[in-house]
């Protein structure tokens, strides 16, 4: 197990109740690390629902807290593998897909974050998190524009990056897995100086990887040096440097539902099936950045948070995939039914993006009410130039040759690549005013007020340049009515710009979202919280697929997506933890220029998910301690409705599986996800292909604390 405490600290999704044990946490909101006593402590407090230091029974709105513990106890590699058993999330919505970490919730796509700042813009791909460069992932259900901006219908993923001690601590791992995993990682974290002003950290990773897919690397590379600064009490300076390297390709292989979900007689292809050419398919991406976040207290009133990341990212895509989409039924272009043609697709995107988000906070109280008031301003610069190509089986032969392949016996050969063409530059920027309230009256009940005003515009090399305004709104409130219950009611709404334009040279307008929320979070005891919410979302202008040209994207008019959400945990300090979900989301489509899906369930969406999680720790010696853990997940069967048919993959449940020995300074673990090695899809669509799902995963891990 990687973390740098004595003892493991669990923090769980549910309303982000975070169970800790005895040992040295981590510091957060500019606290100094410490050593807890003996007592299991329920933290109730997180930031990315209101940008303020605010306990989660005084939030009236579904968020979830995933440590770092967790997640890596229950052998999460990647930040979609983190959000597995958190209520509302169908976290690996197209499976094993290293392009990109796709997540999806309550039915629609979320915004990613980092420490607090958008990190992803369209659909290019960059190099996907690094899960131990990580101290907790936060999931905000449901719109999130006023504080925000740039947040989706869905939501918003925000990952917090590992920040500096002033506790000397620090640890070396090393990984060995299936598909030829072998990974060393080291997390160093102190003082610097004498006088106590000065702390850093250094985090580094390096692998060399295959993956479930036949022939392809997973490798990377990480360097995270970080600094703090506080010159006196009331400030703090922290800068986060980032460099990552990774050498893959695509995973999805988008195999054909033909010879998967709908096999023959010949038999299912094999997950792990290669489609694509050796010496051709690769996605390399490099990504450098730099994040300073300050914060000043001027007294106990009035405090200044500013936080600045320029990000410089460099990707080569390449991919071969077989051509499905011309006839879904029928792909084959021989009598025996194994040849398919294939398509090329290839892009080259140099990515900067700057972000700035500057607030002030006020704490002052009018009479019998308590106020937390929160005004900021954040900017966004987002630009990209790239270049990318394209070839078919019916290209000019004297552009580029693309060969077709015998998908029973996968050899790929003549495959001329054409020339990269350049495309039109993109940039997008934002600039928002944000104001948000937060009363408190006689410690009982919580109002959130929150309006914004945003100006956001796209401009596309060789189209007019879009500019579109808005306003939304925020309102919520929560109240203690005895015993621990806490029921609350919101509205919120959300606004998010969509860079691109259509197959058409149109540029894409901005998602609109609006939500109403209720429900109640129960807190009777430490270590046990459980909550139940329902909810009820309009989303318009959300970026599709386009059915009659596959490489572009299309905007549906509106989706409705209504539902419920019921989570529970319970845990007991260094012995017993249970968490528990059960969601059920109905995403359906009532407006669209594509009228096949008018009234049905949203292409590629369950409408259940389930998730249960239970470990246990054994003392087996004066100065070891055994932890077994074991967890299930469910996700129901999806819709994909196409333009001549409509396709239901079925449901599926796997199992996770954990044994952990702690002992003196070191940790072994072993971990197994996917335990009964279910082949499974997540999902097939109606284009005539099909995304593979993970197949059985078994990590084992040693590591050093010092």
């Amino acid at each position: 197990m990687f973390c740098l405490r004595q003892h493991h600290v669990f923090l769980f999704s549910v309303m982000a109740p975070a169970i800790v044990v005895p040992g040295i946490v981590h510091a957060q909101d500019g606290e100094q690390a410490r050593t807890l006593d003996a007592v299991v402590v329920v933290a109730e407090r997180a930031v990315t629902a209101t940008k303020t230091d605010t306990p989660l029974v005084k939030t009236p709105q579904a968020i979830s807290v995933v440590p770092s513990d967790l997640f890596i106890e229950r052998g999460a590699r990647n930040m979609q593998e983190t959000l597995r058993y958190s209520a509302g999330v169908n976290a690996e919505a197209y499976g094993l897909d290293t392009r990109s970490d796709g997540s999806t919730i309550r039915g629609l796509d979320p915004v990613q974050y980092l420490d607090g700042m958008r990190k992803v813009y369209n659909f290019s791909p960059l190099p996907r998190t690094e899960v131990y460069t990580l101290d907790r992932v936060e999931v905000l259900r449901g719109p999130s524009s006023v504080l925000y901006g740039q947040g989706a219908s869905g939501g918003i993923l925000n990952t917090v990056s590992k920040r500096p001690q002033f506790t000397q601590a620090g640890e070396v791992g090393v990984q060995i897995g299936n598909f030829q995993r072998r990974q060393v990682q080291a997390d160093i974290t102190g003082p610097l100086d004498d006088s106590g002003q000065l702390a850093g950290r250094f985090i580094a990773v390096a692998r060399d990887s295959d993956m479930q897919t036949d022939h392809l690397p997973d490798d990377r590379q990480v360097l995270a040096p970080s600094i703090t600064w506080r010159p006196g009490d009331r400030t703090e300076i922290t800068f986060l440097g980032l460099y990552q390297r990774d050498r893959t390709a695509s995973s999805q292989q988008f195999l054909p539902v033909v010879s998967t979900l709908h096999a023959s007689e010949r038999g299912s292809l094999d997950p792990s099936t290669f489609l694509g050419d050796k010496g051709y398919d690769r996605l390399d991406a490099r990504q450098a950045s730099g994040t300073l976040l300050a914060e000043h207290r001027f007294n106990d009133t009035v405090a200044l948070r500013s936080a600045l990341r320029y990000l410089d990212a460099d990707t080569t895509f390449q991919e071969i995939y077989p051509d499905t989409y011309s006839s879904p039924l029928d792909p084959f272009i021989d009598a025996e039914r194994r040849v398919v043609n294939r398509n090329l697709y290839a892009i080259k995107p140099h990515i900067r993006t700057l972000t700035n988000d500057n607030s002030l906070q006020f704490n002052f109280d009018t009479g019998a009410f308590n106020h937390t008031l929160l005004a900021g301003v954040d900017y966004t610069d987002f630009r990209q130039e790239s270049s990318s190509a394209f070839c078919s089986a019916f290209s000019d032969p004297a552009d580029c040759v693309v060969t077709p392949i015998d998908i029973y016996n996968p050899v790929s050969s003549g495959v001329v690549a054409p020339a990269y063409v350049e495309d039109p530059d993109l940039r997008n920027t934002q600039l928002g005013l944000y104001v948000q309230d937060q009363i408190r009256y006689a410690d009982r009940v919580s109002l959130v007020l929150g309006v914004r005003r945003d100006r956001a515009r796209s401009e596309t090399e060789g189209s007019e340049a879009q500019t579109d305004e808005a306003t939304t709104f925020r309102v919520g409130v929560i109240g203690e009515v005895g015993k621990g219950v806490s029921p609350y009611l919101s509205y919120s709404e959300s606004f998010l710009p969509v860079a691109g334009v259509d197959f058409y040279g149109n540029a894409l307008v901005p998602v609109r979202g609006r939500q109403v929320e209720g429900g109640v979070k129960w807190a009777p005891a430490r270590g046990m919280l459980f909550t139940a919410n329902a909810y009820r979302i309009i989303e318009s202008n959300r970026p599709t697929n386009d059915p009659e040209h596959v490489l572009f994207s299309t905007q549906t008019g509106e989706i409705r997506s209504r539902g419920f959400e019921l989570e529970g945990a319970y845990a007991v300090a260094d012995d017993i933890t249970i968490t528990a979900s059960y969601s059920y989301n109905k995403a359906e489509v009532t407006e669209s220029n594509f009228p096949n899906e008018i009234g049905k369930q949203l292409n590629d969406t369950p409408q259940r998910l389930a998730s249960l999680w239970a470990a246990k720790t054994f003392e087996v010696g004066q100065q070891a301690s055994l932890r077994v853990g074991l967890g299930g997940r469910h996700v129901g069967s999806t819709l994909s409705t196409g333009t001549t048919h409509s396709l239901t993959t079925p449901s599926y449940t796997l199992a996770d599986a954990l044994v952990a020995l702690d002992w003196s300074d070191w940790s072994l673990a072993l971990n197994v996800n996917n335990l009964l090695d279910k082949t499974y899809f997540a999902p097939c669509r109606a284009f005539g292909d099909c995304f593979s799902g993970n197949s059985r995963t078994v990590v084992g891990t040693i590591a050093y604390r010092f």
